[in-house]
């Protein structure tokens, strides 16, 4: 069917579209089907009015279809975990989620400890550093060929997955995506459309309306375990990590059921910080801070990366619930296991 009903339906009745017509839709987009000034208005008139649950898995299907997957077998990509968000909170913090993968991966060195985290990921486009970039500064390859990300997996538990180079249809859409330089449906696809495959993973968003759709989307796509998370923060805006300045909103999606909760840090015993205490910087600075924190400093920063952690190791099913794995993430970046898996990943002689 050619773009244009559904165009219609999403522009000019405002009306969604099934999954099923999601899922043509972005099939013709990624093929390179519509013209940048359609594209470009489909994204507008989806922001506008808000996307559903349906159309986020059905453009994610068409997505999961296109990408350059990474060569593992189907028990091996059950033990994956992915800790990819929609970026856009402009909150100016370091890397929270980058930090959490890498102590859920040296957890998973553990024996007996079946976890693997395929970190997906980008460099920096709405923040002033993004995963890529701090892993690179930490000398951890960022580029890898699908079959060295494997490699690593299985070797070290821990790989990043570079979206430009394993996303190749993306490039229909980029033009427009630089264009238009704000948020768009495809911060919110990109995290849920892992290369390695993963079925388990702790996702950030941007706004807290989003929490409960992206979560049913998971659902709907057969995730097996995951976060979907939105934290307050001393700003009106939000921060796409699970916050130590305020409440959390989770949304918890296990053997497709919902379930929506609020946390606050002192919950479990972690003491409120303003987000101040959580800058970051440029990809050295923010490095730095990762290194200070996985060679035992205290505070704000350490707590925040130990409750983000800790849904990564819920979400792998290798904690029970989140004190259980502030304990078991604490416990790992003590014994310097964090520290020792960032020198054998890296390049750095």
């Amino acid at each position: 069917m050619p773009p244009q009903p559904h165009l219609q339906q999403i522009i000019e009745a405002r009306s969604t579209l099934t999954r099923e017509q999601a899922r043509d839709l972005m099939r013709q987009i990624l093929d390179g089907k519509l013209t940048d000034l359609e594209i470009a208005a489909l994204l507008g008139a989806l922001a506008a009015r808000g996307e559903t649950a349906s159309e986020i898995a059905g453009f994610v299907d068409a997505m999961r279809t296109a990408v350059t997957s990474i060569p593992l077998t189907d028990p091996e990509r059950r033990n994956l975990v992915d800790t990819c968000g929609t970026g856009g909170d402009a909150s100016g913090t370091f890397n929270i989620s980058t930090a959490a993968a890498l102590v859920a991966a040296a957890t998973g060195t553990n024996p007996g400890a079946n976890l693997m985290v395929a970190k997906h990921g980008n460099r920096a486009v709405t923040s002033q550093t993004g995963s890529a970039d701090v892993l690179e500064a930490l000398g951890i390859p960022v580029d890898l060929s699908p079959d060295d990300a494997a490699t690593n997996l299985r070797s070290h538990r821990f790989a990043f997955l570079h979206a430009p180079s394993l996303h190749p249809a993306m490039k229909a859409v980029m033009p427009v995506r630089r264009a238009l330089g704000v948020r768009t449906v495809f911060n919110i696809l990109g995290p849920l459309t892992n290369p390695a495959g993963a079925s388990a993973q702790v996702m950030g968003v941007y706004s807290a309306h989003m929490v409960p759709i992206v979560a049913e989307a998971m659902a709907l796509l057969g995730t097996r375990h995951a976060f979907v998370v939105h934290g307050s923060t001393s700003y009106e805006k939000g921060l796409d990590e699970i916050s130590i300045s305020g409440p959390s909103q989770l949304a918890e999606v296990c053997a497709g059921t919902v379930t929506i909760t609020t946390i606050t840090p002192e919950d479990f015993g972690l003491k409120r910080s303003p987000t101040d205490s959580l800058r970051g910087g440029d990809a050295k600075a923010n490095a730095a801070i990762l290194t200070a924190i996985f060679s035992g400093e205290q505070g704000p920063r350490r707590d925040i990366v130990l409750l983000n952690a800790a849904a990564v190791l819920v979400a792998a099913d290798l904690a029970l619930d989140l004190p259980n794995g502030i304990a078991l993430a604490a416990k790992t970046i003590d014994s310097g296991a964090v520290i020792k898996l960032i020198a054998n990943l890296s390049t750095k002689s």
